[in-house]
């Protein structure tokens, strides 16, 4: 019975060695291979013949000054096994990596391989797909400064001349030197000298924004900023009367940079009253929710509205503007825009014209 059941288990453990999707050899003592299976042989692409009886130096001839071969001797005296990652095995068609485990098995010494050949070669294409993201990064980043930096500088260095220019109308205006029939022209360049000189203070004011941001947060008050808000246009208010109303009950406070959150409720603030409905009186609804544990805050009048384009983040554009009877550059939004989004929060906009408008934040 003994007898048959050692056949049974050298069956078993032949049929293991044989059918094993990963590569097995067996070597003696002296570290020549005495076996090894199917999966190996497919592996590397040798002959049976000419891999049986010859030693492991044969193949990897580096391993006589590398420790690992001693460690391979010490696994037949110790019994202890060993492992090691990614050996690599040269080849007419490559170079190979395997995981290697070294055990004791009866007298010899058997090894248990696995092919990691593709997953490091993905591993250092992933690498260096890495590297060469960082570097296209940070050449874009350089590509933005430099672009900042030309604009602010070429936004500054006209600010100058159209100054002058409008001044010289000026002077031109006070000595009546325009004939009455070129007065007509000299209005209108004047009106395109002041225009220009606004849109370029407006682009000095959003570059600065860009490039001096500061990052520094504290805990606000939604209300706090209202009335303040509510001071700096008691003018307006009043001559409209508009009537703004509040509800922070669900989130009364944000941790955010105290001139970036004025600057946001400043603009939806201001661009409520400034388009409002002239046939009702103006009512300005400003209130927060918690939404999935993100804090949003809702801008909403019953003003004139708009008729939304096709594309919603128009309106977010710098110079655009939805109406063109009342003063504006069309800058406004697009402040308020890149600071909520540089900020990792989102805004968006809905609106039906002589209905009115409601800007969502999400912070």
């Amino acid at each position: 019975m003994a007898a048959v059941e050692g056949e049974f288990d050298r069956d078993l453990r032949g049929a293991f060695f044989n059918m094993a999707y990963s590569p097995f050899v067996i070597l003696n003592e002296d570290l020549n291979f005495i076996d090894i299976n199917q999966a190996a042989l497919t592996a590397i692409k040798i002959k049976r013949e000419d891999f049986i009886g010859r030693n492991l130096l044969d193949f990897f001839p580096y391993l006589k000054e590398n420790e690992r071969y001693q460690l391979y001797k010490d696994v037949l005296v110790t019994g202890k096994p060993v492992g090691f990652d990614e050996v690599s095995f040269h080849t007419d068609a490559g170079v190979l990596k395997f995981m290697i485990k070294a055990f004791k098995i009866g007298d010899y010494l058997g090894m248990s391989t696995l092919n990691v050949t593709n997953l490091t070669n993905t591993i250092d294409q992933l690498k260096t797909t890495k590297v060469n993201l960082q570097t296209v990064n940070d050449n874009l980043k350089r590509k933005n400064q430099e672009l900042e930096e030309f604009s602010y500088v070429a936004a500054h260095d006209l600010r100058s001349p159209l100054t002058n220019i409008h001044s010289l109308l000026d002077m031109l205006q006070n000595e009546n030197a325009i004939s009455e029939a070129g007065m007509p022209v000299f209005d209108k360049v004047q009106q395109v000298a002041k225009q220009m000189c606004d849109k370029l203070r407006a682009l000095n004011s959003v570059i600065a924004l860009k490039t001096k941001s500061d990052d520094k947060k504290e805990l606000l008050s939604f209300s706090k900023i209202i009335e303040k808000i509510k001071i700096n246009h008691a003018e307006e208010i009043v001559q409209s009367r508009t009537i703004i109303k509040e509800d922070f009950a669900r989130a009364p406070n944000i941790d955010y940079n105290v001139i970036q959150l004025e600057s946001i409720l400043q603009n939806l603030v201001s661009n409520a009253i400034k388009f409002r409905n002239p046939n009702r009186k103006p009512v300005i609804l400003i209130k927060t929710a918690l939404v999935k544990e993100r804090l949003v805050l809702s801008v909403k009048d019953n003003g004139l509205g708009f008729e939304q384009a096709t594309d919603p983040n128009k309106i977010f554009g710098l110079f655009k503007r939805m109406h063109t009877h009342v003063d504006g550059l069309g800058v406004g939004l697009y402040v308020t825009n890149s600071i909520i989004t540089n900020n990792g929060g989102a805004i968006g906009v809905t609106s039906e014209i002589n209905k009115g408008t409601e800007f969502k934040i999400t912070f």
